[in-house]
């Protein structure tokens, strides 16, 4: 049985949009030149991950259906005159890396994960599996309209974190490998919901068994 530690968790319960305040708000994470450069996914990232506290040895896994869609999307609309910027940060992992370049905090690994239904039991495989003695689990995604009416973007905006630890020190939740459980798949965006309002989860895997975080 693989087991991990979240010694960290924050989350931000799916909306379609982030309210005016609310983004004046999340910008307070940054410089006022960085803020101005940020979609909502990385926002809502800065304000997860602010009390991270990682060292270059751990691994970040970022697990997303549509990573930087909104990105792309502003990427194509800056033509004929394309965005560096846009582009730069449209490649999936690109709202979790930009954070990250904006902090300084260099990572021995980056793990972009990509998927649909199975994509959060597949990203909480991996972090129970990692060699790293902490791993960062990021899952969000962010609305835009048109993005979302082409089924190439998310319905909602949202955002989760874990930070995983192999000790049980300070712990806020234990996350444990189930080999013989059997339950529902359960979506990034149901998880988001589920943590930011402090509730246990259990999700099956396609390969069988199920995946239980359970709050302490």
């Amino acid at each position: 049985m693989n087991k991990r530690y979240a010694t960290v968790i924050s989350a931000y319960a799916p909306v379609q949009e982030i309210s005016d305040e609310q983004r004046k708000a999340l910008r307070q994470n940054f410089k006022p030149l960085a803020a101005r450069r940020l979609t909502s996914l990385p926002l809502l990232i800065g304000e997860l991950t602010k009390n991270t506290a990682p060292e270059p040895a751990d691994e970040w896994l970022f697990a997303s259906e549509f990573g930087g869609a909104v990105s792309l999307d502003k990427y194509l609309g800056s033509f004929p005159n394309p965005s560096p910027l846009h582009f730069q940060n449209s490649i999936h992992p690109g709202p979790l890396d930009l954070i990250n370049v904006i902090r300084r905090l260099p990572a021995r690994q980056l793990t972009p994960m990509i998927g649909g239904e199975n994509l959060l039991g597949n990203a909480l495989l991996a972090a129970l599996i990692s060699p790293a003695d902490t791993v960062h689990l990021v899952i969000g995604e962010e609305y835009s309209a048109w993005a979302s009416e082409q089924s190439l973007g998310s319905d909602f905006t949202f955002g989760a974190y874990l930070k995983l630890s192999q000790k049980a020190e300070h712990a806020m939740a234990e996350l444990v490998h189930e080999p013989e459980g059997n339950a529902p798949t359960v979506s990034t965006q149901e998880t988001a919901e589920l943590l930011a309002h402090q509730k246990p989860l259990t999700t099956g895997l396609p390969s069988g068994g199920a995946i239980r975080l359970q709050w302490r």
